[in-house]
């Protein structure tokens, strides 16, 4: 999304809870203050990013901290742009609908049609918009709340909260997103860590679509056990990754875009993620895209 485009669209929201509430537009107001904040701070961390993977011979890359540590954060705040734009984004529809049945209640009362029935179904009508909302909000602060609290957690309850992140994304990239999880199925580790993982192999998938311009695409999330292992795949229709390149994937300054495009840290962090937890990832070409399987061994999670 370009950024005049989010601009106006959040000039928009901000005049739509104007409009409709004092207390709901203090709090967006709030929410935007965070967002060009965070911006500033995002744009930043990826000047000194990218002067930094510059500097460093790639011998040593590896042996350092301090680089983990830039690359980790310049990449959660770029998926914290991502995410406040999501949110905004989501946000604009439930607003307008708002907004249209204050008006249509204004006319309706006018024109006698307004009841006791009339008023019970634009409650509930409304609550269902502001709970949307709400929800909404409350997967993007979860996202973003800094936690080293490792648990049991549901991989497809996971997998539901990232849907609720990139529901707008999806939907205005017309991607059908396929589901095949095993609703039992637990992993040991920080629920965060892995929204981030899933938003990250999502996000590279819609990259490869939007660059080859693929018309029909397809996103698949596959979790199974079999045996000691639990798997976790994903798989698109993207047209898959160079031979030169696939090999080298999850390098931290490895990416298939034009220069200036991306920073090749996305696949760099997610393979980290999975190394932390004590996993393995790997990748290959299938006939219409590329596969990327995550393992880890259920006696360690």
């Amino acid at each position: 999304m370009k950024k005049d485009t989010i601009q106006e669209l959040i000039n928009e929201i901000e005049d739509l809870s104007k409009d409709y509430d004092k207390g709901l537009y203090g709090k967006i107001k709030a929410f935007v203050d965070v967002y060009h904040e965070q911006k500033k701070i995002n744009e930043k961390l990826k000047r000194e990013n990218k002067f930094f993977l510059k500097k460093w011979d790639k011998r040593n890359i590896l042996e350092f901290d301090k680089k983990d540590k830039i690359i980790e954060q310049q990449s959660r705040l770029a998926a914290m742009g991502e995410m406040i734009d999501a949110v905004a984004h989501q946000w604009k529809q439930p607003l307008n609908s708002i907004s249209m049945m204050i008006d249509m209640l204004k006319n309706d009362f006018k024109d006698g049609f307004v009841d006791e029935n009339y008023i019970d179904d634009l409650n509930e009508t409304t609550h269902l918009q502001i709970d949307h909302m709400v929800t909404t909000l409350n997967e993007f602060r979860n996202f973003l709340r800094p936690s080293t609290k490792n648990e049991n957690f549901h991989i497809n309850t996971v997998v539901q909260n990232v849907q609720i992140l990139m529901k707008d994304e999806l939907i205005s990239q017309n991607i059908h997103l396929n589901l095949e999880i095993d609703e039992d199925l637990q992993l040991f580790g920080n629920k965060n860590e892995f929204k981030h993982l899933f938003i990250n192999l999502i996000n590279n998938s819609i990259d490869a679509f939007n660059e080859r311009n693929i018309q029909s695409r397809e996103v698949t999330i596959r979790c199974y056990k079999e045996s000691l292992n639990i798997y976790i795949e994903v798989e698109d229709n993207a047209g898959g990754i160079p031979n030169n390149i696939i090999n080298h994937i999850f390098k931290p300054n490895v990416t298939t875009k034009p220069e200036g495009k991306g920073t090749g840290i996305g696949l760099y962090m997610t393979s980290q993620i999975v190394k932390k937890n004590n996993g393995s990832i790997n990748v290959h070409n299938t006939k219409n895209g590329i596969l990327f399987t995550i393992v880890f061994r259920k006696t360690n999670i």
